[in-house]
């Protein structure tokens, strides 16, 4: 007598593009507010302009995960205090702090090829401390998408090595450090809690240090803010750069993983180069479009290795909740 087969659960094969989506919309995000901070630290004290748009990012992430909290989605066991505080305070309060320094006393070529660096730290990190491995596919297509960064920022004219720009190199060295430690730590914190809810108490938890910084030099900014484009510059910053792009990268880190996120952010010199030909006419050179070309093709071969893991992984899931075959 012939016994029938146990259930088996079906797993799809479907791989998900939100996190890619997710991750670019960061990017973009990313790319465009370099530009337009260099523009509002001219104009006003860099610490009162990171307490406003800190603030500003604190209400707006607030806002958002009370929403969430309120729709019925709670946090499982397993991140402890002390570890959102670690994260909070290296995220959004040493990370901000670093990165607003740097970009206030280096130029945005040098800012662009030192960040360029992030994803391999951030591969490191995650290799070290995590265990997420890349695949050798995955690994070549990071190092073909940097090569193709360095090219990027070197083309930009404005890379320079002067004694001058130490500080600000240290800076923004110290805050990828920071960044890509952060990504890390923040991928088995992401499985039992939302990343937008991890975002916005990270930037609760910070925002003090920001306005203790600020205290004392709000009376000379006084006249910068009256502004209206100094607000809006502020608004950008806030409520997209240091908000909103916070919950989507921590999307794309919970659902792509650490190093695979962090490749996206190769994109922001290419988004730098559309930017200036679209609002400002100015040509991309040859070395620069062979730049962009080693860039895009280092994310599609790391996609495409990432995409060749999920579905041999998602077989293996189908091929161990498979019962024996059935007895006559």
């Amino acid at each position: 007598m012939a016994t029938s087969a146990p259930t088996v659960t079906p797993v799809s094969c479907r791989i998900s593009y939100g996190p890619d989506a997710a991750l670019l919309g960061v990017a973009l995000i990313w790319g465009i507010n370099i530009p337009i901070m260099k523009t509002g630290l001219d104009q006003l004290d860099p610490y009162v302009f990171n307490a406003i748009r800190l603030t500003i990012s604190a209400c707006v992430l607030g806002t958002f995960a009370l929403r969430e909290y309120r729709q019925g989605h709670r946090s499982k066991p397993g991140v402890t205090r002390s570890r959102m505080l670690t994260y909070g305070i290296a995220v959004s309060g040493i990370y901000q702090l670093l990165f607003l320094l740097g970009i206030d006393r280096t130029t945005s070529g040098n800012t662009a090829l030192i960040i360029c660096t992030v994803p391999m730290w951030t591969a490191l990190l995650a290799r070290l401390f995590i265990g997420e491995k890349l695949l050798r596919l995955a690994w070549c297509g990071l190092l073909v998408a940097l090569s193709g960064t360095v090219i990027v920022a070197l083309q930009k004219g404005d890379v320079a090595t002067g004694s001058e720009y130490l500080a600000g190199n240290l800076c923004i060295l110290g805050a990828a450090l920071v960044w890509s430690g952060a990504t890390v730590v923040s991928r088995p914190m992401l499985k039992s809690i939302s990343p937008l809810r991890l975002s916005a108490t990270a930037a609760v938890i910070a925002l003090p240090l920001h306005l203790l910084f600020a205290v004392g030099r709000y009376r000379e900014s006084m006249s910068s803010l009256q502004s209206v484009d100094v607000w809006l510059i502020i608004a950008y910053a806030g409520i997209l750069s240091s908000g909103l792009a916070l919950p989507m990268w921590n999307f794309g880190v919970r659902h792509a993983g650490a190093a695979h996120a962090a490749i996206i952010q190769n994109l922001i010199p290419l988004i730098a180069i559309v930017a200036a030909w679209l609002t400002r006419g100015e040509s991309a050179t040859t070395a620069q479009l062979f730049g962009g070309g080693l860039i895009l093709s280092g994310l599609v071969i790391m996609r495409y290795g990432r995409q060749n893991h999920d579905v041999t992984r998602v077989a293996e899931s189908e091929s161990t909740h498979k019962g024996p075959p059935p007895r006559e």
